[in-house]
């Protein structure tokens, strides 16, 4: 099973390409979807969330306040370790699970869809790294809009994460989605050809 991982940055469409690839039948293993499911009210990792960053982080029906704690994390690098300290491991298991039901049903090729692949030093084992980026005025413009953020949050969230340069670096595979969605999904048609004609 040849497993694809999927990367970019915050706000560069990685969901666009993600969705597309669904509808062409290739599984997907969303982290972003792992994320929420450790954090849903009456888990434990909710319970260690709490118990670090206290009650401040839950709306009055005892969910996750996203918002708020996104606030914690993007101004402070400490609670944004403590909080992947919390998730991550919980996000990997169910990660490895699917993939190993995935394999048992001699699935030909399967896609990770995470935002820290590449921070997290690959540890999912993708056999392959596929990265989306756009230019970083784009990105920030494109970020601010859909979350609603200030120039300044929005290039803290981007500082954040690695930059898209370095990430083009490790990639196997680059898709550039700063032109129209038809041409970044021929991109990654491409991408997926080359890897099935390979496997």
């Amino acid at each position: 099973m040849f497993k694809l991982g999927l990367t970019g940055g915050i706000a560069t469409g990685k969901t666009t390409i993600s969705n597309y690839l669904k509808t062409k039948g290739i599984p997907v293993l969303d982290a972003d979807e792992y994320a929420r499911k450790v954090v849903e009210p009456g888990t434990p990792g909710l319970t260690d969330i709490v118990n670090t960053f206290g009650k401040q982080v839950l709306q009055s029906d005892g969910s996750l306040n996203r918002k708020l704690l996104g606030q914690i994390i993007f101004n402070d690098m400490t609670a944004r370790q403590k909080l992947n300290g919390i998730t991550h491991p919980r996000i990997q298991q169910m990660m490895t699970d699917e993939l190993q039901k995935l394999a048992k049903d001699k699935t030909p090729l399967v896609i990770l869809d995470i935002p820290l692949l590449l921070e997290n030093h690959n540890i999912a084992g993708a056999d392959a790294i596929m990265v989306v980026t756009v230019p970083e005025s784009i990105q920030l413009n494109r970020l601010m809009q859909r979350n609603n953020l200030t120039k300044e949050e929005a290039q803290r969230r981007i500082d954040a994460q690695m930059p898209l340069s370095e990430k083009e670096k490790l990639a196997d595979f680059i898709v550039d989605n700063s032109g129209t969605i038809a041409n970044t999904l021929t991109q990654v048609d491409k991408v997926i050809q080359n890897i099935t004609e390979s496997i």
